[in-house]
C-alpha cells in the first residue's frame, strides 16, 4: 500500500466513519433521554399544515439506527470494492498488492458525513420540538429547521471532502495498442456474439438496494407515515428501481457489418456504433467502482461511457470524434479483433 493510498484510507476511517457514527450515537442518546417527554403517539411528519404522521417515539431511534447501518453499508463498499471477486474470480495477486482507492470512495466518504449531519440535527429538532407537549398534533412547524438541515448535509459534504486528500483519476490512457483485425477474405461476413453480465457482487449490491428501497415504501404505506404522497413517491421511485435494474443486468453485444450493438436483453436501452463512426479499437481492463462510479450504464469522469457491469476485461471503441465507449464482455481481445476486421473491411 502506498503512503497516498494509507492516507487517503485513514482520511476516509474517520470522515466516512468514525466521525459520523459517533455524531448518529451521540444524537441517539439524547433523543432516548428526551422520549419520556415528548407524547405517544408522537409526531413524524410535517407538511404545509402541520403535523401529519405520527408513530411510535422510537421511530426516531430507529431513523438513526437505519442511518448508522447506512453509513458503514457505503464503509464497507467503498473500503472492499476494489478487492472483491468478479464473477467468481478473486484480483490478480499483482493489484492485491497495490491497493487502489478513488474518487468514488472519497465522495462515499463525504456522503456519510453528510447523512448523519442532516439527520441528526433534523431528529434532535423533532423531538426537542414535542416535549413538553400533551398531544404531538400541538407539535409547532420544523419547516425552517429542515432547511437549515439541508445545509448542514451540504455543508458536511463539502467539509467531508476537502478533509479527504485529493485522489488522481485512474489513468485510462494504457499502453494497449489498437486491435489487430482477424484474418478474414473478401468473401467472408464476419458476425461476433457476446453478453455482457453484471458481476455478482454487484447485483448483491444493486439488489439489496431495491429491496431496501421497496421494504421502506411498504412500512410508509402501512403505518401511513408521511402521508399519501410520500408514499406513492417512494413507490414510484421503487419502481423506477426495479426498472433501472431489470434493464441494466445483462446486454447482448454484437459485432457485424453494420458495426457494434450493444442492447438490453429488456429490449432497452441500446448503444449502436455504425462502422463508419469507429476510429480504433482495442481489449482493455476496467474497474467500474474505481473509473465509473459504480456498475450499469455508466459515465466517467474522463468522458467515457458505457456498459459498465464487472470488473476485467472490456471492448474499448473510441469513435471518430474522439469520444470512447466501453462495454465489459467476455473475451475482449477476439470481440476487439473482429470489431478492427469489420471496420477495415466496411472503410
Amino acid at each position: 500500500m502506498t503512503p497516498a493510498v494509507r492516507r487517503a484510507r485513514t482520511a476516509f476511517l474517520w470522515v466516512g466513519v468514525i466521525i459520523p457514527l459517533t455524531i448518529l450515537a451521540v444524537s441517539a442518546v439524547i433523543v432516548a433521554f428526551w422520549l419520556p417527554e415528548i407524547p405517544e403517539p408522537a409526531a413524524i411528519h410535517w407538511s404545509e399544515d402541520g403535523v401529519n404522521g405520527f408513530g411510535p417515539g422510537w421511530t426516531y431511534l430507529a431513523i438513526l439506527g437505519g442511518i448508522a447501518v447506512m453509513v458503514i453499508g457505503f464503509a464497507l463498499l467503498a473500503w472492499f470494492a476494489h478487492r472483491l471477486p468478479q464473477n467468481g474470480q478473486p484480483v490478480p495477486s499483482a493489484e492485491a498488492e497495490r491497493p487502489q482507492w478513488s474518487i468514488t470512495a472519497r465522495f462515499l466518504g463525504a456522503m456519510n458525513l453528510g447523512l448523519a449531519a442532516i439527520i441528526s440535527f433534523i431528529t434532535l429538532v423533532g423531538v426537542d420540538a414535542q416535549r413538553g407537549l400533551a398531544d404531538a398534533a400541538d407539535t409547532p412547524d420544523i419547516g425552517f429547521e429542515v432547511l437549515i438541515g439541508f445545509l448542514l448535509m451540504a455543508a458536511g459534504v463539502a467539509i467531508g471532502w476537502f478533509l479527504q486528500p485529493s485522489t488522481p483519476l485512474p489513468d485510462t490512457s494504457g499502453s494497449e495498442s489498437p486491435a489487430e483485425p482477424l484474418p478474414t477474405s473478401a468473401t467472408e461476413r464476419l458476425v461476433w456474439i457476446g453478453t455482457a453480465a453484471i458481476a455478482g457482487v454487484a447485483l448483491a449490491v444493486l439488489g439489496g438496494a431495491v429491496l431496501l428501497a421497496c421494504a421502506l415504501a411498504a412500512v410508509m404505506i402501512a403505518t401511513g407515515a408521511g402521508g399519501v404522497m410520500t408514499a406513492v413517491i417512494t413507490l414510484a421511485s421503487c419502481g423506477i428501481l426495479i426498472a433501472a435494474l431489470v434493464t441494466t443486468f445483462a446486454f447482448r453485444v454484437r459485432i457485424g457489418p453494420a458495426g457494434l450493438l450493444v442492447r438490453s436483453l429488456a429490449g432497452w436501452p441500446k448503444i449502436e456504433i455504425p462502422s463508419a463512426d469507429i476510429a480504433s479499437v482495442r481489449a482493455i481492463d476496467v474497474d467500474p467502482f474505481a473509473e465509473f462510479g459504480g456498475w450499469g450504464l455508466r459515465y466517467g469522469l474522463d468522458g467515457r461511457y458505457g456498459v459498465v457491469l464487472r470488473r476485467g476485461e472490456a471492448l474499448e471503441v473510441t469513435r471518430v470524434g474522439g469520444r470512447r465507449f466501453v462495454v465489459t464482455v467476455d473475451d475482449a481481445q477476439t470481440a476487439a479483433a473482429a470489431l478492427a476486421a469489420v471496420t477495415r473491411k466496411e472503410a
